[in-house]
């Protein structure tokens, strides 16, 4: 990569608004990328030789441990994890969706689903990205099957204008003085086609008043210190007492929360992702929550 990586997996880069898009509470949605992302055969052999050599043997060495849990209902697998990923990046996604139908009809939950299945895979090619194994398009690709994944199992084919919810705003938490600007998140999430409104956030009303006047399926936070997380947690209520809507989902990320996870229900968020691949599965399973 040659873009230097800040907080919550973004790139240290220029912002780089669209026509209807600025910072701040005057500005818009940049809006969804239009990225082709089919599949050619070339791109098929690829992928199918990344995952064989770099995603199922990394995976299956962080878990050559693993036990099988006693309850009947066991949660996806390591080798679920790598064997998704090889279909998600495969030339049907059909094989894909059945996997998880699969999976769900053996009795794992959607919350399980994606905390130990869909956000693990999205993380890894994640992590490939920044290795450089694979490119931005490789990435997009496999994120978007996995993002249709949260759609068919959270019924949001179901919602009158889908597409047209798929809004997120991105702040810096407020007292920390980075800009979200370009980021790899925002990136990912307008490839997966969502519209975003990013803001510096240097108050703890800022956001709120923004949430307040335009609807907004997700607000995630970028949390570089732990110094200001008593204001972070007051903004974060303050967003979820004046948003336009009223289950609003909020994720934070950064290396704040990299280094104290717990950090995520201290201050009333609903999760984290590690990087960008994985905070579009995170935003598509609180809009899923947040519309069903």
């Amino acid at each position: 990569m040659t873009n230097e990586q800040d907080e919550f997996g973004m790139a240290s880069v220029k912002p780089d608004f669209g026509p209807a898009g600025s910072a701040g509470p005057g500005g818009g949605f940049l809006p969804p990328l239009d990225v082709a992302v089919d599949l050619p055969d070339f791109r098929y052999a690829k992928l199918k030789g990344v995952v064989a050599e770099l995603v199922v043997p990394h995976l299956l060495a962080l878990h050559e441990t693993v036990q099988e849990p006693a309850a009947t209902e066991a949660p996806p697998r390591t080798e679920d994890i790598a064997q998704l990923a090889q279909l998600v990046l495969g030339p049907d996604n059909d094989d894909a969706a059945n996997y998880m139908l699969k999976l769900k009809d053996g009795g794992v939950s959607l919350d399980d689903l994606h905390a130990e299945l869909l956000e693990p895979a999205a993380r890894r090619l994640g992590e490939l990205w920044n290795e450089d194994a694979i490119d931005f398009v490789d990435v997009t690709l496999g994120v978007g099957r996995l993002q249709r994944l949260v759609h068919l199992f959270g019924r949001l084919d179901r919602v009158p204008d889908y597409d047209e919810k798929r809004r997120v705003l991105l702040a810096a938490a407020p007292g920390e003085q980075h800009s979200l600007g370009t980021t790899i998140v925002q990136k990912f999430l307008r490839a997966a086609g969502w519209h975003v409104w990013t803001c510096s956030a240097p108050s703890v009303d800022e956001t709120a008043d923004i949430t307040s006047q335009e609807w907004f399926a997700v607000v995630g936070f970028s949390v570089g210190s732990d110094v200001h997380l008593d204001q972070l947690a007051t903004a974060i209520a303050r967003v979820r007492q004046r948003s336009r809507n009223p289950r609003v989902g909020v994720m934070v990320g950064g290396s704040a929360i990299s280094r104290d996870p717990g950090i995520v229900k201290r201050v009333g968020a609903d999760g984290t992702a590690a990087n960008g691949p994985a905070a579009v599965i995170l935003a598509k399973k609180l809009l899923a929550e947040s519309l069903t």
